[in-house]
């Protein structure tokens, strides 16, 4: 695997994470009592995972390119 095809893998994880957020965040509008924070950390750890992989992922791109 070389490191356009790696970092290729990581945009579709982070889009897949991103995706899977999205439901998350209009079930935290309506969220009640203890439900809201937790709900509200999920999010917040999914939005890091993301970010983490569209960081990664765009990195790995950039060195492919290059080299």
């Amino acid at each position: 695997m070389n490191y356009t095809e790696w970092g290729e893998s990581y945009l579709k994880e982070a889009q897949m994470l991103k995706a899977h957020a999205a439901p998350l965040k209009r079930a935290l509008k309506t969220a009640e009592g203890e439900a809201a924070p937790l709900l509200y950390r999920r999010i917040a750890m999914l939005e890091e995972m993301y970010l983490e992989c569209l960081h990664t992922g765009r990195l790995l791109t950039e060195r492919g390119r290059r080299m």
